[in-house]
């Protein structure tokens, strides 16, 4: 049914806590300090999409807003902030509340840039006392714990109660935790900051005017799993809509689709109450595959079966010939339009996936993508903007990735929470590898077995619904390769449980871990006895004698467990820190498959000080006494605005797809190493130039290697002048330069012609 998921775990888990009295007495006066209540009301995960009311709208990619069935609920809210927990105004969830002296808060925004408290950045250190489910502030008002109450009024169409549709509330992300209200009636609570939470609104929707309100808390008992080293902000950070459904509808579509053309297909199609008319139920779902050009290349029928009288499935298996499998170097997509139809062929909704053909494994000791050994050349993203902290737009996440793909990053770890779903969609669309991560990070709380919330039974359910909402919602995205349970939160029975549902519940791509090891902590060259909640070894800043060791070990097993790091070169000033040296290592180790550098983008906000804009870090908000870990969040390869810092040229140059070795320099040969995994060298253009003390002397364009596979070789002759230096009355430097640019034929949004890819 419905929104029990939630209930179930909130009451299937048993307390296994010394504050067990504690809880008890906070049961009655509600969910905020009660880490067992992970959400109350809410309506199951599900992948994303939005569903139409045609099949022209699905097709036509115009978006939701093009809709009828779809209400943006984004811009001025009305808003009331408290600096504790009982300081917001009684009655303000009620519909007659006179809210006209209250401020407005923008939504999705932030309140701390907004107006109202403070930024707080602490790296490792909790922000409050560790004394968990309960929360004292560390700085001076020990009982500071702002809470923001929002209103807002919206009138749904007439049409959607004239024709009795289903209507929800969408609420993309808020911290830390949120009660919410519709026309004074609770519609439920909701935690994790980084997922979305949807509530049912049409028992209780009116005609006309109404009012919906949030509490929202900055921190819950939810904030010690949310301890990141990133900025302390709170508000609601994504986008907010009410969207209508028919009263029959799909819940949740899963996709599978493989390298080989395999295509799956599992759609649950649902109804509200327990005594529907099943005669009404609609009788199949159309599915349509389209390519690129829009030319149809497949499409079949699926009756619904019915399970119960409000529970029908669908479940199509084909094949798809001669399908152009998915990757980040050929990120191709086919667009799946899903069509849900009644008995007449009367379309009841329409829905449309863009999914990619690949396959991802780990076989022979080594993580494989449609066969093939990849190499990671990855880096950790936050979400951050410099003027909206964690509201980041569609803009911004297209000049990351144009940033990334520019420089020769092929992947990203979502650090350490699921992104916006649009960052999905773009990653895609334009290539690139995700590790998606669960929002769990108890870092302060420290990593010892016994002291860690990872094994603590009372965090059993936080732990795994952050896990299974996030895997549901994003199920069906070619990008994302690996799941991870989260980072830096220690081991233990909680890991255990939620690794074990992510292989039952997705047995299509590997799940990963760094805690999962036996030792507390990682300690210098040692390599760690691993644990068996990760199907990677993925450390956290190996030394190269690390690397080199277990590469060593491992090279010839087929049972090992490939090495991704999953953090390394820190990125802190303007040096990566050896970073050629990790490659050398890397590229002499096939099970050495690379890794993800901390972090993408220092995490300044722009900031006016003495009529000056500023990059401001910790310590720079706030009264004195409010606890700050400086500027250890500015250690980005960009800057916050995005301009590049000078490292990330040492990360472009070292870990570009295309190598040059002199086989004989005096006669131009060169030997050119093809380091992709799935193109060849047909799309580079090779040239050639020698310079005299900078200034160019001879040119010229060299022959294409268009036959030069992954993982080959080709040579190229520089057809060099004669030796000027022989004759040259001074010293003098000369140079050769040989470089690899993009063609004309293969540009694309993210690489444009002329593009230098290596050198």
């Amino acid at each position: 049914m419905p929104g029990a998921e939630d209930e179930e775990l909130f009451r299937g888990q048993g307390s296994g806590s010394s504050h067990d009295s504690k809880l008890h007495s906070n049961l009655e006066n509600g969910e905020w300090f009660d880490p067992r209540a992970v959400g109350r009301g809410r309506e199951p995960a599900r992948a994303s999409f939005f569903a139409f009311e045609s099949r022209e709208l699905a097709v036509s990619a115009t978006g939701p807003a093009a809709s009828h069935r779809f209400l943006d609920l984004g811009g001025k809210w009305r808003f009331h902030w408290s600096p504790h927990v009982s300081g917001l105004p009684r009655g303000f969830e009620q519909t007659a509340y006179d809210d006209s002296a209250w401020g407005e808060m923008p939504v999705p925004g932030n309140w701390e840039l907004n107006g109202y408290g403070f930024p707080i950045y602490t790296n490792i250190d909790y922000i409050f006392k560790h004394d968990p489910p309960w929360i004292t502030y560390r700085g001076e008002d020990p009982n500071y714990n702002p809470t923001g109450a929002y209103r807002h009024a919206f009138e749904p169409p007439t049409t959607w109660l004239d024709e009795g549709l289903e209507v929800f509330l969408y609420i993309g992300a808020v911290t830390c935790a949120c009660r919410v209200w519709l026309n004074g009636i609770e519609l439920g609570f909701s935690t994790d900051s980084k997922l979305p939470t949807e509530f049912r609104l049409t028992p209780n929707l009116v005609r006309g005017r109404n009012v919906i309100a949030l509490q929202v808390l900055c921190w819950s008992a939810s904030a010690y799993l949310e301890d990141q080293d990133m900025w302390w902000l709170s508000g609601i950070t994504r986008d907010v809509y009410v969207y209508a459904r028919p009263q029959w509808h799909i819940r949740d579509i899963e996709v599978r689709a493989s390298a080989e053309g395999l295509l799956q297909v599992d759609a649950e199609v649902t109804a509200f109450g327990s005594t529907q008319d099943t005669q009404a139920m609609p009788s199949s779902l159309h599915c349509e595959l389209f390519d690129a050009t829009g030319a149809e290349i497949h499409s079949h029928d699926v009756a619904l079966d019915i399970r119960t009288e409000s529970v029908a499935i669908a479940r199509a298996t084909c094949w798809v010939p001669d399908v152009e499998p998915w990757s980040a170097e050929k990120p191709k997509l086919y667009m799946l339009l899903i069509t849900l139809t009644e008995k007449d062929d009367q379309v009841v909704e329409a829905l449309r996936l863009h999914i990619g053909f690949r396959t991802v494994e780990i076989r022979t000791g080594r993580l494989l993508l449609n066969g093939r050994e990849l190499t990671i050349r990855g880096c950790n993203l936050h979400e951050h903007d410099c003027h909206k902290g964690h509201v980041v737009g569609r803009d911004r996440m297209l000049q990351d990735i144009q940033i990334m793909k520019r420089h020769n990053f092929n992947a990203v770890r979502c650090s350490h929470y699921p992104h916006d779903p649009l960052w999905y969609e773009l990653c895609d669309e334009h290539g690139l590898y995700v590790v998606d991560e669960a929002n769990v990070e108890s870092h302060g709380i420290g990593f010892e077995w016994e002291k860690t919330l990872g094994n603590k039974e009372v965090w059993g359910a936080a732990h795994m619904a952050r896990l299974q909402r996030m895997m549901e919602r994003d199920k069906n995205h070619a990008c994302v390769m690996i799941w991870s349970l989260g980072n830096e939160g220690g081991n233990g029975t909680n890991f255990y449980r939620s690794y074990m549902w992510a292989k039952h519940r997705d047995s299509t791509r590997p799940v990963q871990y760094e805690n999962a090891r036996l030792e507390s902590d990682p300690s210098g060259d040692r390599v760690d006895t691993l644990d068996e909640d990760s199907d990677i070894y993925c450390p956290m800043y190996p030394t190269h004698a690390k690397l080199a060791d277990y590469g060593q070990r491992h090279e010839g097993s087929i049972s090992a467990k490939p090495l991704v790091m999953c953090e390394y070169a820190h990125a802190m000033g303007n040096s990566l820190g050896s970073f050629k040296e990790y490659w050398d290592v890397i590229n002499r180790f096939g099970v050495l498959q690379g890794g993800f550098i901390w972090d993408w983008v220092d995490q300044g906000l722009a900031t006016q000080v003495n009529g000056k804009i500023i990059w401001a870090y910790g310590g720079d908000f706030g009264p004195d006494g409010t606890p700050s870990d400086d500027n250890f969040c500015i250690n980005g390869l960009v800057q916050p605005d995005r301009l590049p810092n000078p490292h990330l040229f040492e990360a472009k140059k070292v870990m570009q797809p295309v190598a040059f070795e002199a086989v004989d320099l005096s006669a131009g040969r060169i030997r050119v190493l093809n380091r992709y995994n799935f193109l060849s060298l047909e799309h580079l253009i090779f040239t050639w130039i020698v310079t005299l003390d900078g200034a160019t002397l001879h040119r010229g364009e060299l022959p294409s290697l268009r036959d030069t596979q992954p993982g080959s070789a080709g040579e190229i002759l520089v057809p060099l002048p004669r030796r000027p230096w022989q004759f040259a009355p001074r010293q003098c430097e000369y140079h050769l330069l040989v470089a690899a640019c993009w063609g004309e034929s293969n540009s694309s949004a993210m690489i444009a012609a002329g593009h230098e890819e290596a050198w």
